[in-house]
This record gives structure tokens, sequence and C-alpha cells, in this order.
């Protein structure tokens, strides 16, 4: 008699290739790959990724959810402008966000601590200012994770990817990446020193200093992108044709 064992085969997970596709675009718009009101060729990217247009198309219906990416009928998915009232709605979210994380974390704020110091180590110091934005993100991060709550988690990475596009707008010669390990020093001492009405208000005013910041930028390449005014003349500084014709 023939015994035939039958194993089990895992189904390969759709989702899966989808997550991995989703992860990749959202990798490349964080990077800046492409530029506002940038049309996003799908064809072009499942070349690219080696997959069909199927799931990349899912990601970026996905990433248009998000407020990633916008969607028009006649021109497809594009980087949509970013707008200052935009900046002013995301930032009191992410912040209030992150206050909740901490709260959440409070009963052991050893913990939260010691997950704060690693992220900083991990990341490492750089004078790059791409790589400045991304150990700060990877700081809140770890803040947020410490929470243990995977909603909460989800939601204020979703929020932070957005925010940090506007946070690629800041001049890249400033003196912010220091200002924002100031502030993460401070708030890790706020911590280590059970003051966390103090460490909530400074992780506000850090979030807070950084919207200003972006509003400024965001400012300024308005006022350089928009035609320069012609300079009014004052009345009477020309004479009519007529009149100067007629004294000639």
């Amino acid at each position: 008699m023939r015994y035939v064992v039958c194993m089990r085969v895992q189904p390969i997970l759709r989702h899966s290739l989808r997550q991995q596709v989703y992860s990749s675009l959202l990798g490349m718009l964080l990077d800046g790959r492409w530029q506002h009101n940038s049309r996003i060729n799908d064809s072009a990217l499942a070349a690219e990724l080696g997959v069909s247009r199927t799931p990349v198309r899912e990601a970026l219906i996905q990433l248009e959810t998000e407020g990633l990416l916008a969607c028009d009928p006649n021109r497809g998915f594009f980087l949509p402008p970013l707008r200052p009232e935009d900046a002013r709605e995301l930032y009191p979210i992410l912040w209030s966000l992150e206050q909740l994380a901490m709260f959440l974390s409070a009963g052991d704020s050893a913990e939260l601590r010691k997950r704060l110091e690693q992220a900083g180590l991990r990341a490492g110091a750089s004078a790059d200012s791409a790589a400045a934005l991304k150990r700060d993100r990877a700081w809140h991060a770890a803040l947020v994770e410490a929470s243990g709550n995977t909603r909460l988690i989800e939601l204020a990475g979703r929020i932070e990817a957005l925010s940090r596009r506007y946070a690629a707008t800041l001049p890249r010669d400033s003196p912010i990446a220091e200002r924002r390990e100031r502030d993460h020093a401070q708030i890790a001492e706020a911590l280590a020193t059970d003051q966390p009405a103090r460490a909530f208000a400074l992780l506000k005013m850090h979030w807070r200093a950084e919207m200003d910041e972006v509003l400024h930028a965001l400012e300024e390449r308005t006022a350089k992108s928009s035609p320069a005014a012609s300079p009014e003349k004052p009345p009477g500084s020309r004479r009519p044709r007529a009149a100067a014709a007629g004294k000639s």
C-alpha cells in the first residue's frame, strides 16, 4: 500500500506584493523622486519594479487615499502642490498624536527614553539635510512606537509622511537640524526627570517651530515664482501725446 503525504502549500499573498510596491513608491515620493504637479507614469514604474501595472496602480490609489498623491481623469496620478493651509492642519494633528503616544507610554518612561536613545544612535550623524530629516523622523517614530498602539502608529505614520513633503522644502544650509537635535535632548531630559507636562509642551513647541519654518519657506517660494509687479508711476508723470505735440 502506498501512502501519499499531502503537504499544505502556503498561498502566495497578493497583498504582500502590493505592500512591497507601496513601500517602494512611498520611498521614492519622500526622497523627492517627483516634482510638484509632475505626472507619474504607472507603466514606467511597473517596468522599473519588475511587476505588472495592477499592484502599481493599487499602490498609487492607496497613496492618493492617504493624500500623498492626486488623480485627474485627464492627467492620471500626479504629485499635488504644497499648500500653507494644509500645513496648518497637518502639524497640530501630528503633535497631538505624538502627545497621545507619550501619554500611553507614561507607565514606562525608562523604556521610552531607551528607545529614543537607540533611535538616535541608529540614525548616526550627518551634515546632509535629507539624512538629518530622516534622523529626526526616526526619533519621532521611536516615540510613537513605544506606545504599543498599532492603530496610533499607523495613523501617525501617515500624517508624518504628509508632513515630510513639507519639511523637505526647508533650506539646506540652515541650522534647523541643530534645532531639532536640541529639542529632542530637552524632551528626553523632561522625560528623564519625570516632567511629563514639560515634555508635552516641548513636543508641541518642536512641531510648531517646524510648521512656522515650513510656512515661511512656502511664502518665499510663492514670492519667487510670482511675476514681479511693475512699479506704478505717479500720476502726471507722463503728458498726453496730443499735449506734448502741441508744445513742441
